[in-house]
């Protein structure tokens, strides 16, 4: 399934809630696939389609209400770009706790706060700032360890930081709330 990507594809026959974002318009799409069927719920409108995955792996050929259609998914920075009838779109998926993850630390921004959450469940390897530490937008402030990677999260706006909210060497899951800073002027 295209949408979904290889997680919809392994749940096959699963309802998938995501989050679309279409030309600049967000959308919930509840998603499920079994064999060569796929039915989507966009805006409370069942949408049931047949689909072929062609030999090229990003090229699916969609039976809709008998008209067919060739459909190119390709990865893209961000998301995903969608071609159909001669238009590329980009396209994000996202699920719905990333959505409200990238919400809570909108908001937390705009109200002089960021705070730092681990995207993924995994362990905390180490602090690169301490309570009091000016960071700039951009620098490191904790390494996180996940399916045996070490990923460098950082600020995403200048800032001082005001609480380290784990300690080192602790499993944390995804979302949970690392450091948190307040903007360096307030």
């Amino acid at each position: 399934m295209a949408v979904g990507g290889a997680a919809a594809e392994r749940r096959e026959g699963a309802r998938v809630k995501l989050w679309v974002t279409l030309e600049g318009r967000d959308a919930e799409v509840e998603c499920q696939a079994e064999g060569a069927k796929v039915w989507l719920v966009l805006d409370g409108k069942r949408l049931e389609a047949d689909f072929l995955r062609l030999p090229d792996g990003e090229v699916y050929s969609l039976l809709v209400d008998g008209r067919s259609h060739e459909v190119r998914v390709s990865p893209a920075s961000g998301g995903l770009e969608v071609s159909l009838h001669g238009r590329t779109l980009p396209v994000e998926v996202r699920l719905p706790l990333e959505k409200a993850l990238i919400s809570l630390a909108r908001s937390g921004a705009a109200g002089g706060t960021e705070t730092i959450a681990a995207p993924m469940p995994g362990l905390v390897v180490a602090f690169r700032v301490r309570p009091g530490d000016r960071v700039a937008a951009g620098q490191a402030v904790v390494v996180i360890e996940a399916m045996k990677m070490q990923n460098e999260l950082a600020a995403r706006h200048d800032g001082v930081v005001t609480e380290i909210l784990v300690d080192e060497r602790a499993s944390v899951a995804a979302g949970q709330p690392l450091v948190r800073l307040k903007a360096a002027g307030e």
